[in-house]
């Protein structure tokens, strides 16, 4: 394992890829899985390039439930995101191929968000304080992750999107359709295209409003308070899409599935702007039905 000079000292603090220990974004609380606490779910080698990232969510309240369910499943995702905001890396990125996404499992890097999804399974000790009602969702009602999950799973993607670690995953958003971002099924989906993926794209109901979070911090620029009111905002109620046609601006093809792959240049733009801004019980199923 090298070390990038940029990064922190210790290399459990780092993000691996590429067998190579790279600096996380800031602010971004990271450990590796250098550290005894965290294993290294199981992998296989990957034997292609890197142009996916896909987003879950568990419907569990816990990273110990959530590791359990996956190591009894034979299943893996690079990163978790626990329910305070912290992440824990258990597969190199470039390297390890994770049973998390089906056909897209060979492309593809997967974060799973620890999050309850049902208001079944919330307590009063839990930090998730929303729930809306959500018609795009399972059961039609939805625990939207908490703020520091929101934006820690977006800064993750900045950091996949930015060319890091060998990494070739576009800033190409896969459910955005002209002005509309899908919060459910995307038929073209099922056909591995390097970009940015919910899970509910072609699996389970998961992942939608993370995705359109990310979308109003890196694309829109909202700072991260506003961003997580206008997504849990617009996805009140929402269908099968949301408008973002006020947020959109002209001449940005990268913006959706139908345009070109973000330059590496954008993406570097949109990742220094990220950085500058000030800032139980549960169902073990791993993801939501879709029905």
């Amino acid at each position: 394992m090298t070390a990038n000079r940029a990064g922190p000292r210790d290399p459990a603090q780092q993000i691996i890829a590429a067998g190579r220990l790279h600096a996380p974004p800031s602010g971004l609380r990271l450990v590796n899985f250098l550290h005894p606490a965290v294993p290294r779910l199981r992998a296989r080698r990957r034997g292609g390039p890197v142009t996916e990232v896909i987003l879950h969510e568990t419907v569990t309240t816990s990273v110990a439930t959530t590791l359990r369910v996956l190591e009894r499943r034979s299943l893996g995702v690079h990163f978790i995101v626990g329910p305070d905001g912290a992440v824990t890396q258990h597969g190199d990125c470039t390297l390890d191929r994770m049973a998390h996404a089906g056909r897209h499992n060979l492309p593809s890097v997967g974060i799973e968000v620890v999050n309850p999804y049902y208001p079944k399974y919330l307590r009063s000790a839990h930090p998730w304080q929303q729930v809306i009602d959500a018609p795009w969702a399972h059961k039609k009602q939805y625990v939207v992750p908490s703020k520091a999950q929101a934006e820690a799973t977006a800064q993750l993607v900045a950091w996949l999107t930015q060319g890091n670690g060998g990494l070739l995953i576009p800033r190409r958003w896969i459910g955005l359709k002209k002005s509309r971002l899908a919060m459910g099924r995307v038929l073209s989906a099922k056909f591995r295209k390097p970009g940015i993926y919910a899970h509910t794209y072609f699996g389970h109901a998961d992942g939608p409003w993370l995705i359109l979070y990310a979308w109003l911090r890196l694309e829109a620029g909202l700072a991260p308070e506003a961003a997580y009111d206008e997504a849990t905002r617009r996805a009140t109620g929402a269908r099968r899409r949301v408008d973002l046609s006020d947020l959109l601006t002209s001449g940005a093809p990268h913006l959706g599935a139908s345009g070109a792959a973000a330059s590496m240049s954008e993406s570097s733009q949109a990742m220094s702007e990220l950085r500058s801004r000030p800032g139980g019980r549960a169902k073990a199923n791993l993801s939501p039905r879709k029905e």
